[in-house]
């Protein structure tokens, strides 16, 4: 969805909409119900709003997917992109680190929701703060119960940080 700010009249414009959104190129759209409160104070253009949606995430232990709701408030401002010369180079400062920037009098909301949804998802997603994760010998769901495997001596890249702690708890005895 993209808005033409000339349409965005003088006491401002209150939009609900859901729009499709692909967060990723692999993945399917996600569905993302928005309410937007959109002011305009001369050129630049203030934007209130919520967004809410369901995303299906891996859990980075256990691997199984899982649903991941959404709910955040943001607040943008928006200001024109300046093309005195097309070779030249945006510059920031540090105040318009906060600022986002349009172009052609128009404003694409799905760039706007895709941006606020992905500022939701945690690095490393988590189906729960309890998931035990998997087996590293034999890959078994450890959220399901125990595997069989056994566990005997240390991985032969850490034997050396063994010995250093077999040592340092020797010398607390």
């Amino acid at each position: 969805m993209r808005l033409n700010i000339e349409d965005i009249p003088e006491d401002g414009l209150q939009e609900e909409c859901d729009l499709r959104i692909f967060l990723d190129e692999k993945e399917k759209p996600v569905v993302v119900h928005s309410i937007l409160k959109i002011d305009k104070i001369g050129s630049r253009i203030l934007i209130h709003g919520t967004a809410g949606a369901e995303l299906y995430l891996k859990c980075s232990r256990c691997l199984n997917e899982f649903t991941y709701p959404v709910d955040t408030t943001f607040h943008e401002e928006y200001v024109p992109v300046e093309n005195n010369d097309e070779t030249e180079r945006l510059e920031t400062g540090h105040r318009d680190l906060d600022l986002s920037f349009y172009r052609n009098n128009e404003i694409d909301f799905a760039e706007v929701m895709r941006e606020q949804v992905l500022l939701t998802v945690p690095l490393k997603p988590l189906c729960s703060s309890s998931c035990r994760g998997i087996c590293p010998a034999c890959g078994k769901d450890l959220n399901q119960g125990p595997c069989n495997c056994r566990r005997e001596g240390v991985d032969p890249r850490l034997a050396p940080l063994q010995k250093l702690r077999e040592r340092m708890n020797k010398g607390k005895e």
